[in-house]
């Protein structure tokens, strides 16, 4: 959870000069925002929309790389879907 008293925010457009670049090149926007909106494997960056403008923070970075690397799944961020498939393949006895 996100804490502005205590976190750096920064806008999601700040976001990739804080990831070391691949192969030269810096990670594009439509991936940070690919990670807040749908996540990556099972894991979403945290952020917060004030006044139209989505931030995150240097901290939330550092939690999402982090388990993103670990290969941890934060059971909170993992999509509601997947539990509902799940009980109806156990209902259709698969």
């Amino acid at each position: 959870m996100i804490d502005l008293k205590k976190e750096s925010a920064i806008t999601l457009a700040e976001v990739p000069s804080h990831i070391p670049r691949r192969k030269g090149r810096k990670v594009h926007y439509s991936t940070v925002y690919r990670w807040v909106t749908k996540g990556a494997r099972g894991r979403r960056l945290e952020s917060l929309l004030v006044g139209g403008v989505r931030y995150t923070t240097v901290e939330a970075l550092g939690r999402f790389l982090n388990a993103h690397t670990a290969g941890k799944a934060d059971p909170a961020n993992v999509d509601e879907t997947s539990a509902a498939i799940e009980d109806a393949l156990n209902e259709a006895g698969v």
